[in-house]
């Protein structure tokens, strides 16, 4: 099966009726079901419910979180989480292409695991994962 990564940007715009990105987002989650295996980093995960908080507040939050758990018990999604050298190999790339870039250090983070896995494809409305070379779905 093949696998993408599911940026930040992605999740939100899945959880949150009131996302620009929403219908998109949720057609192109139907499109990707029984055909990937979704990847995350924690650190995606981090930022997704600090945001789900702040927009959709505390328990469509949780309820959220609920979801993705039930995604890792079916094997739907697998959550990379971020240890001492991939943050290491992760502050190697902000160093290396922030000189005229503005990716977030998680954006960085996510780059390593991609790369890592040789994950070609990302979910995410983020123009950053297109700077990277990713190729961007919807």
């Amino acid at each position: 099966m093949k696998q993408i990564f599911v940026d930040t940007s992605a999740w939100d715009a899945i959880a949150d009726s009131a996302d620009a990105h929403h219908l998109a987002a949720l057609r192109c989650k139907e499109d990707l079901a029984g055909q990937y295996r979704l990847v995350v980093t924690d650190y995606v995960l981090d930022e997704l419910y600090t945001l789900l908080l702040m927009n959709v507040g505390y328990q469509r939050a949780v309820a959220f979180k609920h979801q993705l758990d039930a995604l890792v018990r079916e094997g739907v999604l697998e959550v990379v989480w971020v240890n001492e050298e991939l943050v290491m190999e992760a502050w190697q790339v902000f160093e290396r292409f922030n000189v005229d870039k503005e990716w977030s250090f998680t954006d960085c983070v996510s780059y390593t695991v991609m790369k890592r896995l040789n994950l070609d494809e990302a979910f995410a409305f983020d123009h950053h994962f297109a700077q990277m070379g990713f190729v961007c779905r919807p």
